[in-house]
């Protein structure tokens, strides 16, 4: 039976959290339900009581009826599909089977909101994005989440609680990035409380040209690599609460380390020698990179991260010790294939405190070893990487009872 849009009723009950979101006719009217499923001229939801209606596309808003084309594009994927599940072992390259439709959503000048969509993306701008910036940061989104996905870690990413598609926000000026809450020397953040990523358009490699956002003829690597750090963060949403602060880091900085090209395309092939070009680069060009301590490293609270942004040097330290310490455990410790990472990774997913926490971090991280056997071993295997390691002595970035 099909109802239009407008006599159906928002009942009172909660739906299950990837569901919910509100649909809008095209007379303004406003209702709660799930999308199901869409064919040519209608769309089926779900109502929080349970009930089902076909609601036709027609009475639905543009926003609406982009949301539900992205969903269609986002099928195979939500599924289940082969491509989208954890791969069993590490792979050499993981790319778009298919480059990703992006939908216009809304371009609203006078309210300077400009939103487009890609099957698992909604990328929201103060300024109008060129096609070919829309094009290249679609594809840049759905790869990173593809990635995420496939690699052995099951990290199984999902949008937050509420959310049916992932959500980022970017800004052209640096100033309203800050104003909306961002952290002081930072290129791009992620948070959870806003169930969003936000980058000023400065850290993308991308230029105004009168009203309109377009590509740098030679946009770098480094660019890319801002945004794909933070969409990782992002599609770790639900993983933040149980992980130490350097892997939640790390983890980014790993999958911003990897070669990414503009066909959606994320290459693992020649791991040592992406590793080396990391190395050297957060070492500022240095031979031999200075890592922060490992007992510091491995036991930094967030507010210590934080503090550590606005401090000369601080940031490049522990961003690239925590992205080296996460190819090492992705790569180097045990025999090499991120078992024992992996197996933290499936037992913090059940942890209750931080206690149980740090009890898998010393169970299958540390492995009876103290932080002064793991440097060494860590030294060792990244020397055979051809990347030379020295550390700090502790206190690069004080100690818990100081920050607090």
């Amino acid at each position: 039976m099909k109802i239009p849009l407008f006599v159906l009723l928002a009942a009172t009950s909660a739906l299950a959290q990837s569901a919910l979101r509100t649909w809008t006719s095209t007379d303004g009217r406003k209702i709660e339900a799930a999308f199901i499923s869409a064919t040519a001229d209608a769309v089926k939801v779900r109502m929080a009581n349970g009930s089902t209606f076909d609601v036709p596309l027609a009475r639905l808003s543009a926003e609406d009826q982009a949301f539900i084309k992205t969903q269609a594009s986002a099928a195979p994927a939500a599924a289940g599909e082969k491509a989208s599940a954890a791969l069993k072992e590490w792979p050499r390259t993981i790319s778009l089977a298919d480059k990703p439709e992006v939908v216009v959503v809304r371009e609203d000048e006078e309210k300077r909101e400009f939103v487009y969509r890609s099957p698992h993306y909604e990328f929201v701008c103060d300024s109008k994005l060129g096609s070919n910036v829309v094009r290249e940061f679609g594809r840049m989104f759905e790869a990173t989440y593809e990635l995420n996905c496939q690699l052995p870690l099951d990290l199984k990413p999902k949008p937050e609680r509420l959310r049916e598609i992932f959500q980022a926000r970017l800004f052209t000026n640096k100033a309203d990035y800050m104003d909306a809450g961002a952290i002081e020397g930072s290129a791009g953040v992620y948070m959870s409380g806003k169930k969003a990523l936000m980058v000023p358009l400065s850290s993308l490699g991308v230029r105004l040209v009168g009203s309109r956002v377009t590509l740098e003829q030679n946009p770098n690597a480094q660019d890319n690599g801002t945004l794909i750090h933070e969409i990782t963060h992002q599609m770790m949403n639900h993983w933040l609460p149980v992980l130490p602060t350097w892997f939640i880091e790390g983890s980014a900085e790993y999958v911003e380390m990897l070669e990414y090209n503009s066909n959606g395309k994320f290459s693992l092939i020649g791991l040592n020698r992406q590793v080396k070009a990391y190395a050297e680069n957060m070492g500022r060009g240095n031979k031999t990179f200075m890592m922060i301590d490992l007992e510091e490293l491995m036991t930094i609270d967030g507010r210590r991260w934080a503090e550590a942004l606005g401090k000369d040097g601080m940031a490049l330290e522990n961003y690239g010790s925590a992205g080296l310490m996460t190819y090492f455990f992705y790569h180097l410790d045990g025999k090499g294939d991120a078992a024992n990472m992996i197996a933290f990774l499936r037992e913090v997913e059940n942890v209750k405190n931080d206690a149980e926490s740090e009890a898998a971090v010393k169970k299958h991280l540390l492995r009876e070893r103290s932080y002064e056997q793991l440097a060494d071993e860590v030294k060792k295997a990244f020397r055979k990487e051809g990347v030379t390691i020295e550390f700090f002595p502790p206190g690069k970035n004080g100690t818990k009872s100081s920050a607090q």
